[in-house]
C-alpha cells in the first residue's frame, strides 16, 4: 500500500468532517454561540444575562452588555476545589484573592500580584491607545460587548458552585455608569451544579 495515498485519503477525510463553529466558546467577549450550545440561564438581572456552559473540563461564564459599557468584574466563587471563596477580577488586569481578604487584592495598577492567576482566564477591559484630556494624556479603554470567562474544573472541583457577580462599569441612560449585583442580596449566592 502506497502510504502517501493513505495519508493524502485520511487528510481529505478528516478535512471533510462537517465542525460546528460553536463547538465551544471561544473567550471574545460575545455570547451569541451560548444559545445554540445549549448553556443555561443562571442569573438575570437588570440589563444583564448571565450564561453557562460546562463540559468535563471546563465551565464557561458569559454576559452580554449594553452598549457603552466596560463590564468590569469581581465574581465570588465557593466551589469544592477551593479552601476559601475566591475573588476573581476582570478589568483591564485580572486578579484573584481571597473573597475574605480585601487587603490581598492588588493596591494600584503597578502591583506584582496582577496576572497572579491559576486555572481561569478571561477577555479583560481592551486598551485602546492614549487621549488628550485637560489634565493631559490618559489611557483610553474600549468599552465591551461582553464578558467572558473559562474555570478549569481542575482548580474549582466539581459539585456545587456558589457564585456572587459584582459588574461594574454598566452604561446605564438614565444613571450614567452603574454597578450590578447578581444576586442582589450580599448574604446571597446563585447555586449552580458542575458535573
Amino acid at each position: 500500500m502506497n502510504w502517501k495515498i493513505l495519508l493524502l485519503t485520511l487528510a481529505g477525510t478528516v478535512g471533510a468532517v462537517p465542525a460546528s463553529a460553536y463547538d465551544y466558546p471561544l473567550l471574545d467577549g460575545r455570547c451569541d454561540e451560548y444559545q445554540s450550545m445549549g448553556a443555561e440561564l443562571i442569573a438575570e438581572g437588570d440589563a444583564i444575562s448571565v450564561l453557562l456552559f460546562q463540559d468535563a473540563d471546563y465551565v464557561w461564564i458569559c454576559y452580554a452588555l449594553p452598549a457603552e459599557s466596560y463590564g468590569t468584574l469581581d465574581l465570588v466563587v465557593d466551589s469544592p476545589g477551593l479552601t476559601d471563596p475566591m475573588n476573581l477580577h476582570v478589568s483591564a488586569q485580572l486578579g484573584e484573592w481571597r473573597a475574605d481578604r480585601p487587603d490581598e487584592a492588588p493596591q494600584d495598577s503597578n502591583s506584582d500580584r496582577w496576572w497572579r492567576i491559576d486555572g481561569w482566564w478571561s477577555n479583560a477591559v481592551s486598551f485602546n491607545g492614549m487621549k488628550e484630556t485637560d489634565e493631559g494624556p490618559r489611557l483610553n479603554f474600549q468599552s465591551s460587548e461582553g464578558r467572558e470567562l473559562q474555570l478549569s474544573k481542575a482548580r474549582f472541583g466539581r459539585g456545587i458552585w456558589r457564585l456572587r457577580f459584582l459588574i461594574g462599569m454598566v452604561h446605564d441612560a438614565d444613571a450614567g455608569m452603574k454597578r450590578i449585583d447578581l444576586p442582589l442580596e450580599e448574604n446571597e449566592r446563585i447555586v449552580v451544579e458542575i458535573f
